[in-house]
């Protein structure tokens, strides 16, 4: 599977934005005319202060822009995340699109663990989607669905081979990022695709260094992981072909080892 994540600068203006991701995909394809899937950041149009003005109603701009891209240049993209309004939800939704290469909404994943401020603004998800692309399955876990081991092993229990995260990392986080990445790659075997903001948003700066992390064949015990960067503190592109049939292996050999933690007993020794 060849994978690109889409790294643009995030600008005050949304038309640049948009001419921004536009530019970085011209100079993906020109590269890799072969690339299967296009990730982006969490974050790729500015924030501004006024929650409102962020918030687009189901379907707006953003989306109709990506989705257009995707027809445009023939390429499966993912939409990073879109703040929406829904006529269904009490209160909007953080939700990422995947689009095929003929620009057809496959389907949308929402943001099942909101981050801080988010929980007062938004409404979680309630379902893991699978996505299809050819013969395999692949989930999208939006930035801090990441840190938290459960979202990733239901993905890879239910028959996804790879993940994306669509991220939003400031500065101050991406060592820890870099640990949670490498870490839910390892125990559940998997590849991730992490594509990290890059720019300024409201005083805080995002340094990009997106991350394609697989595993180098034929390391069984101890597996060893491929680690691919993307751009630090620039924008830009990074591409990697994985190999999905090896950490499938290793997938299989790893879940056979799990043991279900309801069957531990606990023993407190008391003070």
């Amino acid at each position: 599977m060849r994978i690109a994540c889409i790294q643009p600068e995030v600008f005050q203006e949304r038309d640049k934005c948009y001419f921004e991701v536009e530019e970085i995909l011209k100079k993906l394809i020109k590269e890799y005319d072969n690339c299967d899937i296009v990730c982006l950041p969490e974050r790729w149009v500015n924030l501004t202060n006024g929650k409102e003005l962020n918030l687009q109603i189901e379907r707006g701009n953003n989306y109709n822009f990506i989705k257009n891209l995707a027809k445009e240049y023939g390429i499966s993209i993912i939409s990073g995340a879109i703040w929406e309004r829904r006529k269904n939800s009490i209160k909007p939704r953080i939700t990422s699109y995947y689009f095929d290469k003929d620009g057809e909404e496959i389907g949308r994943q929402d943001k099942i663990h909101l981050y801080s401020y988010e929980r007062q603004n938004f409404e979680p998800g309630k379902e893991l989607v699978l996505f299809p692309f050819n013969k395999i399955y692949f989930a999208i876990l939006i930035c801090f669905d990441m840190a938290f081991f459960e979202t990733p092993r239901v993905a890879a229990e239910n028959g996804a081979e790879i993940l994306f995260s669509p991220t939003q990392i400031r500065a101050e986080g991406i060592q820890n990022w870099e640990i949670y990445l490498k870490a839910r790659a390892l125990e559940n075997r998997i590849p991730v695709v992490a594509c990290n903001t890059f720019g300024s948003l409201l005083k805080r700066k995002f340094p990009g260094q997106s991350k394609i992390i697989s595993f180098v064949k034929d390391y069984i015990s101890p597996s060893k992981l491929r680690v691919v960067e993307g751009p630090i503190d620039s924008s830009g592109f990074v591409f990697d072909e994985i190999n999905l049939d090896f950490p499938k292996k290793l997938r299989t050999l790893r879940f056979k080892e799990i043991i279900d933690k309801n069957s531990l007993k606990v023993r407190k020794i008391k003070m």
